[in-house]
């Protein structure tokens, strides 16, 4: 029995941590409820490679269909302790903003398994912030539903943690190795008896 687990355990031995490398960083903020929106204001950066400094600002604008003043918040992705940043650049009022990174790679095999708030708020009202995540994206929401008032960003930050896993993935010769391990066992199970 000892041999299985030690066989197993070097299966899944040797993932190491990896970093994001690149992802799509996009957001939108609209005011849908109040005022006949044409559409959401969108900024968006595709295949942005993740580094030093920010990932989106006001170079990456989409579209504004409704005309909409304000609206830009900068996206800041810290590779090495996977810490999302936003960054409020003015204090128009909206009633949602969404900000979504999407196809995240990393260099090595790696999932996203769960994001949480560290600090700050972008709203002026405090709304508590939506959170969701797939094994590699990430969405952060804002929304004072239908029938509120609208909110002012704060020209402040909000900083969010996105937490991650290893996917082992055995290597050729783990693999041999374990083969062989139960091969063996299962021969002297068989002279045993």
């Amino acid at each position: 029995m000892n041999k299985i687990l030690c066989l197993l355990a070097c299966l899944f031995a040797g993932a190491s941590n990896a970093t994001i490398i690149t992802a799509d960083f996009k957001t939108e903020a609209d005011l849908p409820y109040c005022c006949s929106s044409a559409g959401a204001l969108v900024y968006e950066g595709l295949n942005t490679s993740v580094g030093v400094g920010f990932e989106l600002t006001e170079v990456n604008f989409i579209s504004n269909f409704s005309d909409w003043d304000g609206g830009l918040v900068y996206i800041d992705l810290d590779p090495s302790t996977n810490i999302v940043t936003l960054s409020a650049q003015d204090d128009w009022d909206f009633e949602i903003f969404n900000a979504l990174i999407s196809n995240i790679v990393f260099d090595a095999g790696e999932v996203i398994t769960g994001l949480s708030w560290i600090s700050g708020n972008l709203t002026d009202i405090g709304i508590s912030e939506l959170l969701s995540f797939t094994a590699n994206s990430i969405s952060i929401s804002y929304d004072v539903g239908d029938g509120n008032d609208f909110f002012e960003f704060n020209q402040t930050q909000a900083r969010f943690q996105i937490e991650t896993a290893a996917i082992a993935v055995p290597t050729p010769s783990t693999v041999l190795l374990l083969g062989l391990g139960l091969i063996g066992l299962a021969l002297r199970r068989r002279a045993i008896s």
